[in-house]
């Protein structure tokens, strides 16, 4: 990733960000970072879009291979992210959302394509569907008025 203009990065933000990197293997940092960076800076922070968004310096098949093959343990980034989150809000209660979304597929040889209940009851669908499950946590934060 280019770092033109790292200077304007929030200090919070670029605390976060190492924070984050710390739990990734020095192999997978740069690769992941942009991606997340990438993502945050989309509308919907799909990978796909991520990749766009950036000047990336490696060629596509690294961002997946890095996601998809790569030897870093996701737990411990959740946990990385669960620090960051204690740490902003302090002893204040932490609200957390949990969602699965099911994402028709076509394919069998999608990723962690299985049949799932479409439990939306939509008329155009079937009872049953062929998607991936996709589970999302969220952490809900308050804003502050500003004055």
């Amino acid at each position: 990733m280019l770092n033109k203009g790292c200077s304007n990065i929030p200090r919070e933000l670029g605390d976060w960000i190492t924070i984050l990197g710390k739990s990734l293997p020095l192999r997978a940092v740069g690769t992941c970072l942009e991606l997340l960076v990438g993502a945050m800076l989309t509308r919907s922070g799909f990978v796909t879009q991520s990749w766009v968004m950036l000047s990336t310096q490696k060629h596509w098949t690294s961002y997946y291979k890095c996601l998809r093959q790569g030897k870093w343990s996701w737990l411990s980034l959740a946990r990385a992210f669960v620090r960051v989150v204690i740490q902003q809000v302090g002893g204040e209660i932490i609200y957390l959302a949990i969602d699965d979304t099911l994402v028709l597929r076509s394919s069998e040889k999608a990723p962690a394509s299985q049949i799932h209940h479409q439990h939306g009851n939509k008329p155009n669908l079937a009872r049953f569907v062929r998607g991936q499950c996709w589970v999302t946590l969220a952490q809900i934060a308050r804003r502050e008025k500003r004055k």
